[in-house]
């Protein structure tokens, strides 16, 4: 059974009404039709991509700085 041949209340189920078409799918068609739809990356602005990159900078260096705490403290231990 099709989507296109299909009927709800004796009428043909359109695409315009997405909800009378899954409202007959059953549950592993239904599966398969929302993974079709899965949205793709979204692009962003170049704004946002200069703050993300800052931001990953940011963590790296942060790391790098606790790292060098912990190793000159555990130095100084001695």
């Amino acid at each position: 059974m099709t989507i296109e041949n299909s009927k709800l209340n004796g009428e043909p189920i359109s695409l315009r009404h997405p909800e009378a078409a899954l409202s007959v799918l059953e549950a592993d068609q239904l599966v398969a039709a929302k993974q079709r739809t899965r949205f793709g990356r979204r692009g962003l602005s170049p704004a946002v991509k200069v703050t993300l990159w800052g931001l990953r900078i940011y963590v790296i260096v942060m790391l790098l700085i606790v790292l060098m705490s912990v190793l000159q403290a555990l130095h100084a231990g001695h």
